[in-house]
């Protein structure tokens, strides 16, 4: 039976207003000491040629943000970094999408300093509150079914012909699995602004699985 490690996770801090993919030396050294051993394993030899790292985003452009509050992710070699804004601030423009392999040194969004002294508030009419709900909830399915699409070639890419056919692939059963539980329509009551949002995922992405489940 094998020991799983678990996913080393280094928090990094950025001061900067444009959030980028640290390097080696600079994930070294925000380390924790007692675990900087185990990352340089992880990390391997450094190399001009550095694998990739996955950004998942866990703020949406528009949000405000609080010091020290996880603004995206990066996955790679067992490693997990949490990439933070030091300061009050604002996400402004993200820069790649969810999903996507980025190469040290780049530029992952836009942030703004939350000013001292903020104006007045002008009370927002219902009609402007209702279109930004609107908007944030296409933002949200476009990168949910991004996000699906990349995992579903990524699947396609590594199944060879008859592979799930034959039970011999327990990720994609999940997948599949995962995908019903979180977005069947019928997870949530009727006239529900969210179950019609998870039917519509739904109904694009679950003939794609069925298709792919029996080749």
């Amino acid at each position: 039976m094998f020991f799983h490690q678990p996913a080393l996770t280094v928090r990094c801090p950025s001061r900067s207003l444009a959030l980028v993919v640290p390097d080696r030396d600079r994930l070294l050294n925000v380390c924790e000491p007692a675990e900087r051993r185990r990352l340089q394993r992880c990390l391997g030899k450094p190399s001009e040629h550095e694998p990739p790292w996955v950004v998942q985003w866990q703020k949406m452009p528009g949000d405000a943000l609080e010091p020290g509050e996880v603004v995206a992710t990066l996955g790679r070699d067992g490693v997990l970094v949490e990439l933070s804004y030091a300061q009050r601030g604002t996400l402004t423009e993200w820069l790649v999408r969810r999903g996507t392999p980025v190469e040290v040194g780049a530029r992952l969004a836009l942030l703004e300093r939350r000013a001292k002294t903020a104006p007045a508030r002008v009370p927002e009419s219902p009609s402007n509150a209702l279109l930004r709900q609107y908007v944030a909830r296409q933002r949200s399915d476009a990168e949910t079914i991004a996000a699906l699409q990349a995992e579903l070639a990524l699947l396609q890419a590594r199944l060879g012909p008859g592979a799930v056919a034959s039970g011999g692939d327990a990720r994609f059963r999940r997948l599949k699995l995962e995908f019903s539980r979180r977005f069947h329509p019928d997870s949530g009551p009727a006239g529900d602004a969210e179950r019609e949002r998870r039917a519509r995922v739904f109904q694009e992405f679950w003939p794609v699985l069925e298709e792919i489940e029996r080749s």
